[in-house]
């Protein structure tokens, strides 16, 4: 897969008649009311957030003209989801008085078969994920047909992503109907990894590194309850790479949640998470450096492992089952039922008979073989073998020979 892959047509014709680069937060703030007819944002810090990550945008990112509209269509986005949350909050009070059922989580480095995890849980009828249309609006809208509404928007993003890059859906399919991560629902308070993973951002990433990130996973448990509020609750599957990071937050804030924590050896999985964030960047800017990219997250990963390991030993009552990504692809169904076993939960044909219709739904290589070359990203085995010996160690079953 090629590092040089040229834009779409419309892309290419946008950046060549517009010029605008500059994503003025003020702007998005008074675009993002006007549409709404609302202007609680609920945060008295809220507007600084953004003004952060517009200033960082406007002078690291280096978008293009197309990659500046696009950001200022996605973060109009997500500020019209966050005035519509508080607003719905002083009308419906009620809805945050929910008690959540404990859900699964998984956690686990990218590339690390946490998706396929997601989808084949999610597949059990008794459980339930965030969709992708979910995440991106989970608020209901005014008027008649909203649900139908919403998910159109879904589908039309999805569409259009699959237009901006194709590559991209080889190495990580986004489906308007497919479970997507919670990140999506944190997005709303500026406080994720979403950023850094699409821009060149890092002093928006340094600054959010040092948050309460606390804010950000209440305000995600409040649009759990939302969705509940809108469909009977069942037991939820989530999902994202971001909870190794703040895994103090996520035991605080789910203390009976069973944690899956997923395993493949980094030479495997860093090189193609770092060809994921250099094709997803490359959407926005023509000026992504590759080395740099894998500079980057080689030190986030490391950083987020450590992290983990660290709450692991300090909390050693925290109900978290390893799962090894060789023993997912190779017998996911039994992997799932030694997972039931293990947290007591009843397995039956039925739950079977849905895990496979979903590994049929969900095969490998689905859009296509995802491929890249590690010395791209100036990545050897070596180099990888080393900076993450601290994680071998503790998991002699990654190595091979």
């Amino acid at each position: 897969m090629s590092l040089h892959s040229s834009y779409p047509f419309l892309i290419r014709a946008y950046n060549r008649f517009f010029s605008n680069t500059t994503i003025d937060a003020q702007k998005l703030i008074l675009a993002a009311q006007k549409s709404v007819g609302l202007t609680d944002f609920g945060a008295s810090d809220y507007q600084d957030r953004l003004q952060k990550l517009c200033h960082a945008i406007n002078t690291e990112a280096q978008l293009h003209p197309f990659g500046a509209f696009a950001n200022k269509e996605r973060l109009k986005g997500v500020l019209k989801n966050r005035l519509r949350a508080i607003q719905l909050f002083k009308e419906q009070p009620e809805i945050l008085d929910t008690q959540l059922n404990p859900p699964i989580i998984i956690a686990g480095l990218q590339r690390t078969g946490t998706t396929f995890l997601q989808r084949l849980l999610a597949a059990d009828s008794d459980n339930r994920a965030l969709l992708s249309w979910e995440a991106l609006n989970p608020i209901p809208l005014k008027g008649k047909n909203e649900e139908k509404k919403r998910i159109q928007q879904a589908l039309t993003s999805q569409k259009a992503l699959h237009y901006m890059s194709p590559i991209f859906f080889s190495i990580h399919p986004v489906e308007f109907d497919s479970p997507e991560e919670e990140i999506l629902l944190n997005d709303m308070t500026l406080l994720s990894a979403i950023p850094e993973a699409t821009l060149n951002v890092p002093s928006f990433s340094q600054w959010v590194a040092h948050q309460d990130h606390g804010i950000a996973y209440d305000w995600m448990i409040k649009m759990l309850k939302v969705l509940e509020w809108q469909k009977a609750p069942k037991t939820w599957i989530l999902k994202t790479p971001q909870h190794l990071e703040y895994m103090d937050v996520v035991a605080k804030k789910f203390p009976n949640a069973v944690i899956i924590h997923t395993h493949r050896h980094p030479k495997e999985c860093i090189p193609s998470f770092c060809s994921m964030v250099y094709h997803s960047r490359k959407i926005f800017s023509k000026a992504v450096d590759p080395i740099a990219v894998a500079q980057h997250w080689v030190s986030k990963n490391i950083g987020m492992l450590k992290h983990t390991m660290a709450i692991r030993k300090k909390h050693p009552n925290l109900k978290i089952i390893d799962l090894y990504y060789a023993d997912l692809i190779n017998n996911p169904i039994a992997c799932i039922q030694t997972i039931y076993q293990q947290i007591g939960r009843p397995w039956n044909d039925r739950i079977k008979a849905e895990l496979q219709k979903a590994m049929l739904r969900n095969k490998k290589n689905k859009y296509g073989k995802h491929q890249y070359k590690m010395a791209d990203f100036g990545l050897t085995h070596h180099s990888i073998e080393q900076d993450f010996s601290f994680y071998l160690n503790a998991h002699p079953q990654l190595i091979t020979n």
